[in-house]
């Protein structure tokens, strides 16, 4: 399992979601957690990383608030500290990307639904991009240096949000093996 989450990592679509809620360094926490194979402090991350501990704890904080990551505390009776022992939290990580996975799998298809829909005008010096009915509103012109408007192609757009579907069913289909 510890292998299939480390190959997840290394997907931009994963690494972007991790990045997005843990911070610049989540990744590369979440890759020495999941090498380490049992918990290990912020101390650790942070001497490995060889940033601040504060940094690893923000991250660390970041991924906790998701559910991703969780920690066992223990209080050393000589100094009263406590040392926390992270550790990563599976299969919230599972459903998090999952999540994540399909608000993504639903903005690209309603994306792809409009502009499979709707004919797309817009201006040459690329102020507007409109749909048909707005464009005969507009009188096929820019309303805001009044150059015509021409027809998009949008295929490639298209294209590429298929691409991206596809992309997303693939790594829906890693996660059922995580």
């Amino acid at each position: 399992m510890v292998d299939n989450l480390l190959g997840l990592l290394e997907i931009d679509m994963v690494k972007n979601y991790i990045t997005r809620v843990g911070g610049d360094l989540a990744v590369d926490v979440m890759k020495i957690m999941l090498e380490a194979g049992e918990p290990v402090t912020d101390e650790y991350i942070a001497g490995l990383l060889g940033v601040k501990v504060t940094v690893v704890r923000t991250v660390l904080n970041r991924l906790h608030f998701w559910g991703i990551v969780d920690y066992h505390r223990e209080k050393d009776p000589d100094t009263g500290w406590y040392t926390y022992t992270w550790f990563i939290r599976k299969g919230r990580l599972k459903e998090a990307l999952i999540e994540d996975i399909e608000e993504q799998r639903r903005e690209v298809s309603q994306k792809l639904d409009e502009l499979s829909s709707y004919m797309f005008f817009s201006c040459p010096e690329g102020h507007e991009r409109v749909v048909f009915e707005v464009a005969v509103e507009y009188n096929f012109q820019c309303p805001i240096c009044g150059k015509p408007l021409v027809e998009v192609n949008v295929e490639e757009e298209k294209e590429e949000l298929r691409k991206r579907l596809s992309q997303i069913a693939n790594i829906r289909s890693l996660l059922k093996d995580v």
